[in-house]
């Protein structure tokens, strides 16, 4: 009775999708539950596997590779339950300020390495649809993580789509029209990545806001010394962090109150920068150097505003690769000609073509961070 008592009880808090195998899906659950269970199961590497895997685009696909990919496949099947709910909230909290972990991260980066890895052995295999089916989940996995608020995690999704990007490009000559077609519109219906206004938002509850409840809260000049020992401390440097805070806080006129009045003073150069921020690159980063000029006697700016023309030129980036593969995409169904419907969305006018024995190569007109144009090589040369 006590038995029947207790599965009673569980069905009852149960979500009806568990209580019944009949029941429809949630559609209003969270991916990134479903990610975290992805990654508390993926197999345990060593740091010597981790950057092996890191080249997962080039490792050989050996037996070992296969091994690999055979123990996380649990991970990679919570990785496409995960990608198939639209809503992820990743559920950070900013209480702890610069000193917030985002563990998500760099576990996001691992996985979408070992869906890489096993995208390959199925194209090497024959099996093109599952390893398209690989590529999609990991793009979106990449757009779920950029979207937890923070220009860390919009960086790490646009990692993780550039290596999809370049792992499904060397093997579109040998897809199908059918796959080619049905890649395309589900690229197309992927999540959108994480806003980088958003994100400046996010820096200004996480460094700003915490800061400014931090410098309240010292009681003298000593603890407050004591914050300030984080400034400009760099890993794997040594510098003298109580030189450091002095400076900063002579800087600052020497009192917590000046301290206050400076972080005050930067406050609104988070919302003028965020309605500029999609600004055409070249035009934003005008915008950002002039905000620059007029807070370069303010210490609190220097030390706590983002570096954010990196960032959007990193989306600049990322556009443009997007727009590449749509524009390798229409090539490899319609031929070369099928370029001048895909102009380049950064530079503009058309993508530079180069055949090759195995594929091409589209260029653009932008330049990558090796200062080289940013490309796409379909297919592999020689092959």
């Amino acid at each position: 009775m006590l038995r029947a008592l207790c599965l009673a009880m569980i069905l009852l808090v149960l979500p009806r999708g568990y209580a019944s195998a009949d029941a429809p899906p949630d559609r209003g659950a969270n991916a990134a539950l479903k990610y975290w269970q992805a990654f508390a199961t993926m197999p345990k590497l060593t740091d010597a596997e981790q950057t092996k895997l890191n080249e997962s685009l080039t490792r050989p696909l050996d037996a070992h590779a296969r091994e690999t990919v055979t123990k996380a496949e649990y991970a990679l099947q919570m990785m496409y339950r995960g990608a198939a709910l639209r809503r992820c909230d990743w559920g950070i909290s900013y209480e702890g300020g610069i000193y917030v972990r985002l563990p998500h991260l760099q576990a996001a980066r691992v996985l979408s390495a070992l869906a890489c890895l096993r995208a390959r052995l199925r194209f090497e295999e024959g099996q093109s649809a599952a390893a398209v089916d690989d590529i999609v989940a990991a793009m979106t996995l990449g757009r779920h993580v950029s979207q937890d608020g923070t220009f860390l995690a919009i960086l790490v999704g646009y990692s993780i789509e550039h290596r999809m990007i370049e792992t499904v490009a060397r093997h579109l000559p040998k897809l199908k029209p059918g796959i080619i077609k049905d890649l395309k519109t589900r690229l197309d219906a992927l999540p959108p990545f994480g806003s980088q206004a958003t994100a400046l938002q996010t820096c200004e509850k996480e460094s700003l806001d915490w800061f400014v409840r931090k410098v309240k809260e010292t009681k003298d000049k000593e603890s407050l010394l004591a914050l300030l020992s984080f400034i400009d401390a760099a890993e794997g440097k040594d510098r003298d962090s109580a030189k450091n805070a002095r400076t900063f806080l002579e800087a600052c006129g020497g009192t917590t109150e000046g301290v206050l009045k400076f972080a005050a003073e930067v406050r609104p150069c988070y919302e003028r920068m965020a309605k500029k921020i999609d600004l055409p690159p070249d035009q934003f980063e005008k915008e950002f150097e002039r905000e620059a000029k007029q807070q370069s006697g303010n210490p609190v700016f220097k030390v706590f505003f983002p570096a954010i023309p990196k960032c959007r030129r990193a989306q600049a980036r990322v556009d443009v690769r997007r727009a590449l593969l749509s524009a390798a995409l229409a090539v490899q169904l319609d031929g070369r000609d099928a370029l001048k419907d895909h102009p380049d969305p950064v530079v503009g006018g058309p993508f530079e073509y180069i055949a090759f024995d195995g594929g091409f190569e589209l260029r653009s007109k932008l330049k990558g961070t090796d200062n080289k144009p940013v490309a796409l090589t379909v297919g592999q040369r020689g092959k």
